[in-house]
């Protein structure tokens, strides 16, 4: 009995190390992905015209940038919730429940953002030719690698919060003896 009780402890152990390394990888995704979005502007000369792209003419750029600010501020606060409250509460499966429910809304809003962005983006690089609608990135090369990069960490971000949510729902569903 003993051991497998040794064995639940060191399960335990091993679901809370793997809690705070996804977190941290959470944090830095999320904090890139917003730096790279909020920072994507891009000037050109065609014709002796000037023309911008910038993150802030696309409501969808700036939501995605945001809301990746939102999930590393959110994943900080999770961690120093889980670091605090899960390991020092007499009833630890209330408090990852609580996180469960943190985590699925956090991956919702940045899946939300990050598919927004990539909708926007794929009309960026390939246009729409029944609205008229022309490519932009074979002109704004470096504010479209830029907003690509921010979409993908965005969704890493996302599918990181998606393996959180599971452990946190595996973790509420533990009966505590």
């Amino acid at each position: 009995m003993e051991g497998s009780q040794d064995k639940i402890h060191e399960n335990h152990k091993v679901c809370d190390g793997a809690q705070i390394i996804l977190r941290l990888l959470v944090v830095v995704a999320s904090v890139i992905a917003a730096w790279l979005m909020l920072t994507a502007k891009q000037n050109i000369i065609i014709y002796d015209m000037s023309m911008a792209a910038k993150y802030s003419y696309v409501p969808a750029f700036k939501f995605e940038g945001f809301i990746n600010i939102v999930g590393a501020v959110f994943g900080i606060l999770s961690l120093s919730f889980n670091l605090v409250a899960c390991r020092k509460s007499s009833n630890p499966s209330s408090n990852h429940f609580i996180l469960f429910i943190h985590d699925l809304v956090i991956m919702s809003l940045l899946l939300g953002g990050s598919a927004a962005a990539s909708a926007i983006g794929y009309v960026g690089k390939y246009g729409t030719e029944q609205a008229g609608w022309l490519p932009i990135c074979d002109h704004f090369g470096k504010f479209c690698n830029r907003v690509t990069a921010s979409v993908m960490l965005s969704f890493a971000s996302t599918a990181l919060f998606l393996c959180l949510t599971v452990i946190s729902a595996i973790n509420s569903r533990r009966i505590h003896v």
